[in-house]
């Protein structure tokens, strides 16, 4: 058992809120592992969910708000500490701005770099908070309930989308691009 999973275990919620708003472990793992927390500690499977939701969410505000006020310089500065290739910057700011409450439900995959990017170019603060809302929540259902079901195996989950992240990504876009697809052709 690791540092952050006794932690963890100890604070419960209120470890998970603080675990997904720090971001120094990947959201994969706090969420497998509250699952697994729920099953073996008699937990609330609803409030787990809600606290790892509000907490992700308030760190992405954090950083909505960074990019916001900060502006371009804010974000040159942190993604060259974070060694983002401008190309990847501009691609994402053009998506931020073509597509931007869709582009933003991909936002557990990319946290940090969406949050500010959306700041920056100034998404509406109500689409930016209720598409990273809608996707962390949607995302934390996937990872809690295989935690709540594997409990002891939980980490055979978090291990396997951490390795398999780019197809899930190519899923995830696929979907984003066929639910637009069909709201078009309604219109």
């Amino acid at each position: 058992m690791t540092n952050w999973q006794i932690w963890m275990d100890h604070y419960g919620y209120l470890g998970v809120f603080l675990a997904l708003f720090a971001h120094f472990i990947p959201t994969e793992l706090i969420m497998s592992y509250a699952g697994f927390l729920v099953a073996t500690n008699q937990l609330s499977y609803v409030v787990m969910l809600a606290t790892g939701v509000t907490g992700f969410v308030l760190s992405q505000l954090v950083l909505y708000g960074l990019g916001y006020f900060g502006g371009e310089r804010m974000l040159h500065v942190l993604t060259k500490w974070l060694h983002v290739r401008p190309d990847r910057l501009q691609r994402a700011e053009h998506n931020l701005r073509q597509y931007g409450g869709w582009y933003l439900l991909l936002s557990p995959l990319w946290k940090t770099i969406f949050a500010f990017g959306a700041g920056t170019v100034r998404i509406r603060l109500t689409t930016f908070l209720l598409s990273t809302a809608l996707s962390f929540t949607v995302w934390s259902l996937i990872f809690m309930t295989s935690g709540f079901y594997l409990q002891e195996r939980w980490n055979l989950v978090a291990t396997f989308a951490i390795k398999h992240v780019s197809w899930m990504v190519v899923l995830v876009v696929l979907c984003v691009l066929m639910i637009r697809y069909f709201i078009r052709k309604k219109e």
